[in-house]
């Protein structure tokens, strides 16, 4: 079985809320240095999903009581839409995968931790619109 991959916006995203707390996963102080990073770039893009990311970390009870906002598949697809348009955050999102993957167990627990969410990339989107008509 090949393992599961995650967005690089997805993971940096699902790192910055502690999801990875929840299926026991450790993560090393690189791991955490890396994620400071990537919020040091999200908040030079767009401080106020910086600033959910930091809030639902702290309170994660926000992410089912206020989904629209803190959930994570809404901060996902923000950082995801942030992250294709800005080659530093883009970076950084990708240095956290890469650390995160090299962790034992990691792998496992990502694929875990995807199927819980349903956020999974089985593909890769070269170039992608959408239109949303108001």
């Amino acid at each position: 079985m090949e393992p599961v991959s995650l967005t690089a916006a997805a993971i940096a995203t699902l790192v910055a809320t502690k999801a990875f707390e929840k299926t026991g996963e450790k993560l090393t102080d690189s791991v955490w240095t890396l994620v400071s990073n990537f919020l040091t770039a999200l908040r030079k893009k767009d401080p106020t999903t910086a600033a959910a990311i930091e809030q639902v970390a702290q309170q994660p009870e926000l992410a089912e009581q206020q989904p629209a906002t803190y959930g994570t598949a809404t901060l996902v697809k923000t950082v995801e839409t942030l992250a294709a348009q800005n080659p530093e955050l883009q970076a950084a999102a990708q240095g956290i995968q890469t650390a995160v993957q090299a962790q034992p167990g990691a792998i496992v627990n990502m694929t875990q931790l995807a199927e819980k969410i349903g956020v999974v990339n089985q593909g890769t989107i070269v170039n992608q619109q959408n239109t949303i008509n108001l």
